[in-house]
């Protein structure tokens, strides 16, 4: 049976293909899912053609190799060496062969032994897939019964197996930020654009509706913490410590948190909603640095000091988009 070993930092993992076609990607809907950040959604399948099998590349971001040539689609053959992003994969489809057959005389024949001869599980398996067992097996030939007259001798114990430990699925070490910094958590990343983004530029830019919304959701948080300084206030002694501390959380999320957000995932919770992007002004598929994205806050401030003025038209630009040299374009998801 035809199988794919995936090579993991905690080992390899073997994949039976049963199925007549096998699509692999990083969304859970897929039949073999690799939770790698350099996977695409759906990144490519693996079908069965005729009495082999063949891998197509499902438009992803990074591609498919097959033994270090990029395809678009490609037959496998047993040993080929697949790389999906990050993730090297080996195709096992091994097929018996059929050896010739050579005729010995009686005289060079081996010695038929008296009794049962009990094989080895390596035995079987070279067999059954015509391939040579592996070095160093265990004893091959053991006679279980002799003729009567001979001493019986006693089999030799056959080593315990180790238990095996149940298989664990791998999870991805959290993606380092482009420019350095803090890692963000899971449950954060899990609203936020992927990396690598594998959504597509539409050919338009965001208009002011659409941004408008994205930052009111942004504004959401925010809004959550005044109303609950508002209401902690009113407790003696306490108003004099929330405030500031508000403050101080407040100024954090507006100038850190949405540029660093900017900077590494190309949007903001807001952003990703309206299925929008902050990239610089000459690359619609990179990341603005982490100084532009302020340059980008400063620039809110200015819009709505003049009631979030926008300049409208082909350009599309308001005084963030200006002073930083970036630009918010529509992406397809």
């Amino acid at each position: 049976m035809a199988k794919l070993l995936v090579h993991e930092s905690a080992g390899v993992r073997e994949f039976e293909i049963v199925d007549t076609e096998v699509h692999m990607g990083r969304e859970l809907d897929n039949t073999l899912r690799l939770p790698d950040p350099s996977i695409s959604r759906h990144h490519c399948v693996i079908r069965k053609v005729g009495g082999g099998y063949e891998v197509q590349d499902l438009q992803s971001s990074n591609g498919v190799l097959v033994n270090g040539n990029r395809v678009q689609s490609s037959p496998l053959q047993d040993g080929d060496r697949i790389t999906l992003g990050q993730v090297q994969l080996t195709f096992q489809d091994p097929r018996p062969e059929v050896s010739p057959t050579v005729a010995i005389s009686a005289q060079d024949a081996p010695p038929v032994p008296i009794g049962t001869v009990r094989m080895s599980a390596d035995q079987l398996a070279a067999i059954h897939t015509g391939k040579a067992p592996v070095a160093n097996p265990e004893p091959k030939i053991q006679i279980q019964d002799q003729a009567a007259t001979g001493p019986v001798p006693t089999p030799a114990a056959r080593p315990s197996m180790p238990p095996v430990a149940p298989f664990q699925a791998y999870r991805p070490p959290p993606v380092p930020p482009a420019s350095g910094g803090f890692v963000l958590p899971g449950f954060i990343t899990d609203f936020l654009p992927p990396i690598p983004d594998d959504a597509q530029p539409t050919g338009e830019r965001g208009d002011f509706l659409t941004r408008l919304v994205a930052v009111l959701i942004d504004v959401v948080p925010v809004i959550g913490l005044y109303f609950a300084a508002f209401v902690l206030a009113f407790i003696p002694f306490l108003g004099c410590v929330i405030f500031p501390l508000i403050g101080l959380v407040g100024f954090a999320y507006g100038f850190l948190f949405i540029p660093y957000c900017e900077s590494h995932f190309g949007g903001s919770f807001g952003k990703k909603i309206m299925k929008l992007r902050i990239v610089p002004e000459d690359d619609p598929k990179g990341r603005i640095d982490f100084g532009t994205a302020i340059l980008r806050r400063v620039g809110h401030i200015l819009n709505f000091t003049f009631l979030y003025l926008l300049v409208l038209g082909s350009e599309r630009k308001h005084i963030g988009d200006m002073i930083s040299k970036s630009v918010c374009i529509k992406v397809d998801r």
